[in-house]
């Protein structure tokens, strides 16, 4: 009789903790506004760089935002903050578009389509990417531009770093800058040696 009761009571205990749970909040990797009026691009088949999946480190490879801490070993993973899709398939989509808009024109895109398609594709490997509260967000990242025929055209290693505030919304806000900085390197030597090419 007591077990049962003690069961009893248990039940109720977890039920009222489910019932006032905090909601998770759902944050999205792109920061971009959507255009005033829809158009379609004349120049949008003359996109020169693919995508290919972005690497990134298994402690990235979840849905929770991850912080580091202030001893710069010890990460932290929000269960209350979230990423709205996994950090693999956006961050592809919206560094081509940084790229993009850095070049002027539809430079970029995310490889979903036959490789063939782009004249050069772009490899890029995360090694870092979170933030401390209150101090810095950090992108690091190896990148690689092959030829379609796979000739090496580039391949540096960008580490960023741009100030992170204290709470989840700012340190999206840092991360969101981080990528579109990427996409502003990576535009600078496309643009280079783009013209090199057309010679």
């Amino acid at each position: 009789m007591k077990k049962n009761l003690f069961m009893l009571l248990t039940g109720f205990i977890f039920l009222g903790a489910c019932g006032f749970s905090k909601p998770a909040t759902f944050y999205v990797l792109d920061s971009n506004d959507l255009p005033q009026i829809s158009t379609t691009l004349s120049n949008a088949d003359h996109v020169l760089i693919g995508i290919e999946p972005v690497f990134m480190p298994d402690y990235l490879q979840k849905p929770q935002i991850v912080i580091r801490q202030a001893d710069s070993v010890t990460l932290t993973a929000s269960e209350f903050n979230r990423w709205a899709e996994q950090l693999s398939d956006a961050f592809p989509r919206v560094l081509a578009h940084a790229i993009s808009e850095k070049m002027g024109y539809p430079a970029a895109k995310q490889i979903n389509l036959n490789r063939n398609l782009f004249p050069y594709r772009l490899f890029v490997e995360v090694l870092r990417f979170d933030a401390v509260f209150g101090k810095e967000a950090v992108l690091d990242t190896w990148w690689t531009i092959l030829s379609n025929s796979g000739k090496l055209i580039y391949r540096t290693r960008s580490t960023l770093v741009v100030p992170a505030g204290d709470d989840y919304s700012s340190v999206v806000a840092a991360e969101q800058k981080l990528i579109k900085e990427l996409g502003n390197v990576i535009a600078y030597y496309a643009e280079g040696f783009l013209v090199k090419d057309k010679k």
